[in-house]
């Protein structure tokens, strides 16, 4: 409405003036002085939640406390200013109390989550200034994320709850600094024209900011800042032939090396000795051949590949001789050639094929694309879980709790921090190791498709049947180590297989009647990864299994339901020293995790709604232990989570 009143009186001016251009040029100042107000608007969530995990089993004692709860109210804004169309402004900025400190705890609490200036002048020149959000291609700039197939909406919904708490999704990485591009088309030449630079900081000698901190993210600490510069450059012409580059610099600033520890050498040469230079280099070529021979537009054929280098040339140095190592850069590769089948001549039918080789080379180094987003910790019942007993993939994957403060008996940290298993951060090279990650959803490409010595194939497909109302996925991926790693005395390479499957059926799709959606799903995926010499050998094999359950009852109100079971197994080779003899023996270790939920939502009206949840998440670690060298996984003895939740959220 203030809009075409705007309008209506800017016509009015126009009419009743002489054709000066002076004057015009006044008028239309004072229009974009008016516009300017116009073009501030506010958005944003309120949220209450009720969250309750009870511990139990053997692994809880009698002294321990026993059940966590959290509960808090909280309020997003997201405002965003835009002066002109050129140019905007945007804040995000959280209230939020919990309940269980409410009456001592005295901080301001506001946590400032995003700021960014962000333009597009004519529609043509972007830019962002401060936090934003960018991806280029799997080998350079990438966010791994999990996939997990055919996901329980009822889980879904809370993974991706606390993957948004990180502005995490698409393969998406979080930065801040400077993002400049230019996106247009350069007729006749090229359909589409991408240009863009990109400089930021990923880490700082000290982001922690001490005792009592209102509320934490991530914490990180490094001795050096670490920047990344980049340039990208994206064409497409004759409708469907593709060429990209990227071309990507990580390295430290010298000038800013802060020792964790006491150093014996000078300062400059400490800092020579621990800097990392780093550049990647990316080539990507393709080719969409429906639109480059003009197929019929059901066909959807593609062609692509990238091809990658890493050049690092950080400085070694001799401790003994006390001298720097010049040696020849560190160069790594990493190839990606992949190919897109799908057709789809009505809604009866559909089909789409991904086949996919890749060659990464051990030595191919790139933090932008190899650092997870997903680190298994452990969220409820930390208290209780003295001894680090508490994990399971279940816990680490959906929940979460924005703020906590724990007691001052709990062996945790006292300041008040983010329990999160999700990070944007960027991890050093010297942090990538699989002991980190979890086998039950990490054990095939930890890292994402950047993940370093892997060569193989993998293949994934989907078939859509009446309407979408049933589908049917499958995967499989064959893979091994592109050189054996002499770790642990496996002087072997290591062998990795995926295979998996599952189904959709929605009958409001398929039936008429029908009025509203019944979703029933289901899926397994069968992960193993296998080494073996003539001194030691081990496997692993995770098995994860989801049954899903969607009933839309009435317009507003729906019933959830899923259950997800894994199964781990490691066998593995272990030394037993004898009194006068040494013996290799094998030891297996079996676990079975198991998470069921049950719940209501109803959507009180657009943008607001009401969930309620109770479920369980019960784990039999195994009789023998899990060897910390074969991933993150349970250890301990039983033990269950009961779960009840209940969230309000309201959008504006």
């Amino acid at each position: 409405m203030l809009r075409k009143i705007i309008t209506l009186v800017s016509v009015g001016l126009v009419l009743t003036v002489n054709a000066n251009e002076k004057k015009l040029d006044k008028i239309q100042k004072s229009l974009e002085n008016i516009m300017a107000k116009a073009g501030i608007s506010i958005g944003g969530e309120f949220r209450g939640q009720y969250f309750s995990s009870e511990a139990s089993g053997d692994s809880v004692k009698t002294l321990d406390r026993k059940l966590e709860t959290n509960e808090y109210t909280s309020v997003d804004f997201d405002i965003k200013a835009r002066p002109n169309e050129a140019i905007s402004a945007r804040v995000m900025f959280r209230m939020h109390q919990n309940w269980q400190n409410f009456f001592s705890d005295i901080s301001n609490p506001i946590f400032s989550r995003w700021i960014s200036i962000d333009g597009n002048p004519l529609d043509m020149f972007r830019f962002n200034i401060g936090d934003f959000k960018e991806k280029y291609s799997p080998l350079t700039l990438w966010a791994p994320e999990i996939d997990i197939m055919y996901e329980p909406g009822i889980f879904a919904r809370q993974r991706q709850f606390a993957m948004d708490e990180m502005f995490l999704g698409d393969n998406y990485r979080v930065l801040q600094g400077v993002n400049l591009g230019f996106d247009a088309e350069v007729a006749p030449l090229f359909d589409e024209f991408h240009f863009g630079i990109v400089g930021t900081r990923l880490m700082n000698t000290e982001t922690n900011t001490g005792y009592n901190n209102h509320v934490t993210t991530t914490i990180e600490r490094a001795e050096m800042a670490k920047y990344m510069t980049g340039v990208n450059l994206d064409l497409t012409f004759l409708k469907g032939l593709n060429l990209g580059g990227t071309w990507l610099e990580i390295f430290d600033h010298k000038k800013t090396y802060k020792p964790k520890e006491k150093q014996k050498l000078n300062i400059d040469t400490a800092a020579d000795i621990n800097a990392q230079k780093t550049a990647v280099l990316s080539f990507r070529p393709g080719i969409d051949i429906g639109k480059t021979f003009g197929l019929p537009s059901l066909l959807d054929l593609n062609l692509c590949a990238e091809m990658a280098f890493s050049i690092d040339d950080t400085v070694a140095f001799d401790t003994v001789k006390k001298e720097f190592i010049y040696p020849d850069n560190i160069v790594g590769k990493a190839i990606s050639v992949k190919g897109i089948l799908g057709i789809e001549p009505g809604a009866a039918f559909g089909m789409k094929l991904n086949a996919s080789i890749i060659a990464n080379e051990d030595k191919f180094r790139n933090i932008m694309a190899q650092s997870p987003t997903f680190i298994g910790k452990r969220i409820m019942n930390v208290e209780t879980d003295k001894y680090a007993y508490f994990y399971s993939p279940f816990d680490a994957l959906y929940n979460q709790v924005f703020k906590f403060t724990p007691a001052d008996s709990q062996n945790v940290y006292k300041t008040p921090h983010m329990k999160t298993s999700y990070t944007n951060s960027i991890f050093p090279d010297d942090m990538r190791n699989l002991n980190e990650m979890d086998p039950s959803v990490q054990l095939i490409m930890p890292y994402g498709p950047a993940t370093p010595n892997r060569v193989g194939f993998s293949a994934d497909g989907k078939i859509s049947l009446i309407n979408n109302g049933i589908e049917i996925k499958g995967l499989m991926t064959l893979l091994n180590e592109m050189s054996a790693r002499d770790y642990d005395s496996l002087t072997e390479k290591t062998e990795y297989s995926q295979f998996g499957g599952g189904a959709k059926i929605d009958l409001s799709r398929m039936v008429e009647a029908i009025k509203y959606p019944i979703e029933l799903s289901g899926s397994i995926v069968m992960s193993k990864a296998s080494n073996a010499t003539a001194k030691k050998s081990y496997e692993i094999t995770s098995n994860f299994s989801n049954v899903g359950l969607y009933y839309q009852f009435w317009k507003r109100m729906s019933l959830l339901g899923g259950l997800q079971i894994i199964k781990n197994k490691l066998l593995y080779d272990y030394l037993e020293t004898l009194e006068n003899d040494e013996n290799i023996k094998k030891l297996e270790v079996l676990q079975k995790m198991t998470q069921w939920s049950a719940g209501l939502e109803w959507k009180v009206s657009d943008g607001a709604s009401v969930i309620g949840t109770i479920g369980k998440i019960i784990v039999d670690p195994g009789k023998e232990k899990w060897s910390d060298k074969h991933g993150r996984a349970p250890s301990g003895e039983d033990y269950d989570q009961l779960l009840m939740n209940l969230l309000l959220r309201v959008k504006f």
